[in-house]
């Protein structure tokens, strides 16, 4: 089953296009990973399916709804704004930067959205985080705080957080790029259940070995195109294009 579906995506800032002809689809209970140099347009395309940025063209179709289309003269629609919170919703997504609530404790950072947003009552969105925390190896941090945490653990609240509102797809922008090696293995060790468990995601990453290993598919971005895509392995141990091949071996030199 299709669950998204992106075609021909343009998008500029200031005049300078980010993303240029961008166009691929992601099936229900596939990894993707999403390569590429800093600057290619990874993390813009993430914002833009994640509506946190709108495109200057193109189509998008997340679980059977679109979201937007051009049309015959040139202009982006977007979908309605009840259809717009309900792609919203089947659409979670996890920052480098983790984007918890300080102010919150580790649970109410979880129970706030389905609290909020899905009316969840309270018992059962605490039901919910402990099991989820419980999953991360977390369940002793529930009164804790963001500032009492470690990074991995910090981005560990972030995922249980999405996974919290039951998302269709999981988008993750470099999950570990603000974390030391040991607590990368950490956040890598709970991406690697989720695929285990056939979580539809997508996944910017500089991971190498793990988008090697644990995706499905892999998308290489340079300067806004996907100049290559296919089987995971495939891309990153035999590359066709060159200019992927060469941002390989900058890897396999460090």
């Amino acid at each position: 089953m299709q669950m998204l579906k992106v075609e021909h995506l343009y998008k500029g800032f200031d005049g300078k296009p980010v993303l240029k002809n961008v166009s691929f689809e992601l099936n229900k209970g596939e990894v993707l990973a999403v390569i590429g140099p800093s600057g290619s347009g990874k993390s813009t395309l993430l914002r833009c399916l994640n509506l946190l940025e709108k495109v200057d063209s193109g189509n998008v179709t997340v679980a059977g709804e679109t979201m937007c289309y051009t049309d015959q003269s040139g202009k982006v629609v977007y979908a309605p704004g009840n259809t717009l919170r309900s792609i919203r919703l089947k659409l979670g997504m996890v920052f480098q930067s983790f984007n918890l609530f300080p102010h919150f404790s580790v649970l109410r950072n979880i129970t706030e959205a389905p609290m909020r947003v899905a009316k969840m009552p309270r018992e059962q969105a605490e039901k919910a985080a402990m099991e989820l925390l419980e999953k991360m190896g977390m369940s002793d941090k529930a009164d804790a705080y963001p500032y009492q945490l470690s990074g991995g653990q910090c981005q560990r609240v972030a995922i249980a957080r999405a996974l919290a509102m039951k998302p269709d797809i999981l988008l993750f922008d470099e999950p570990t790029s603000a974390l030391d090696p040991q607590l990368t293995i950490e956040v890598l060790k709970v991406i690697r259940l989720l695929a285990a468990e056939h979580m539809t995601m997508m996944v910017v990453t500089h991971e190498m070995n793990f988008a090697r290993d644990v995706a499905d598919r892999a998308i290489f971005m340079h300067d806004g195109e996907i100049l290559e895509e296919g089987n995971a392995r495939e891309v990153l141990t035999n590359p066709t294009h060159e200019k992927t091949k060469a941002f390989l071996r900058g890897f396999n030199e460090i």
